[in-house]
């Protein structure tokens, strides 16, 4: 078992929000962990949301590094701090939310849905059945049916899978922020290390590449000092093929 322990700065708390709005008095509150990619049992962060508000609030206020990797191929990323509109969906209870605010969203569900709706997949295996997508920002957390503590999925850039969890469901309490625009609020968040570059060892990485043969590991992280002639020849042409990307900012949380 390992310890979680929450960074979460002890920030000052903000003064009145002009012109904010009043949480009704019947409103609910939901807490919801997202944990790491890599191990499901490790905590990544942990937000409360009121249950009037849509799903994209969630997913705009969640922070994977993923969602800032640009590739040389790009022309610029979609996402900021506040708003993270590419390509993700929850699946919560049989029921893909995709996000399709961007005109350039692709619909991460549709080859799943296609692929389980095949009848002689379904007689085989019954769970398949009753899949269906929905617009992420048309639906309320008050509109899911879910189940507290039951593992649920989030998906963002095409194959960064995040296990999330609701694991408490109440109503505001008078020791709430009541007022809308304090949610969603963070109130945990695990400890995020920056690289170093994997050459020298020395300065802090300003690229990560992927799919990268000569550097032996996928991602690599490199500095600005010993990404160019690790990679390409005295004339600038470039040795091997690989993605590279400027290494996301962690002020961006």
């Amino acid at each position: 078992y390992r310890l979680e322990v929450n960074f979460m700065t002890n920030r000052v708390q903000p003064g009145p929000v002009p012109n904010a709005t009043p949480v009704a008095d019947d409103e609910v509150i939901l807490s919801v962990c997202f944990y790491n990619t890599r191990s499901s049992t490790s905590k990544m962060e942990e937000y409360l949301v009121l249950g009037s508000q849509s799903l994209t609030v969630l997913r705009d206020a969640f922070y994977c590094i993923s969602d800032f990797l640009v590739s040389d191929h790009d022309d610029k990323t979609e996402n900021t701090k506040d708003r993270k509109v590419s390509s993700s969906y929850f699946f919560i209870e049989k029921t893909f939310y995709n996000d399709m605010r961007s005109p350039t969203a692709t619909d991460y569900s549709r080859v799943i849905t296609e692929w389980a709706n095949d009848p002689a997949r379904q007689e085989k295996n019954p769970r398949l059945r009753g899949l269906q997508s929905r617009l992420m920002d048309g639906a309320r957390f008050l509109d899911l049916s879910i189940k507290l503590r039951q593992p649920y999925i989030f998906m963002h850039q095409g194959d960064c899978e995040h296990v999330m969890m609701f694991t408490d469901l109440r109503l505001l309490g008078t020791k709430d922020d009541q007022h809308v625009e304090a949610y969603p609020k963070q109130i945990f968040r695990t400890r995020h290390m920056r690289h170093k570059c994997r050459m020298c060892s020395a300065y802090p990485a300003q690229y990560v590449t992927k799919n990268d043969f000569h550097s032996g590991m996928s991602p690599c992280y490199f500095c600005e000092k010993c990404y160019t002639p690790f990679h390409y020849d005295n004339g600038g042409s470039k040795l091997l093929d690989h993605d590279v990307f400027p290494y996301a900012n962690v002020n961006l949380m």
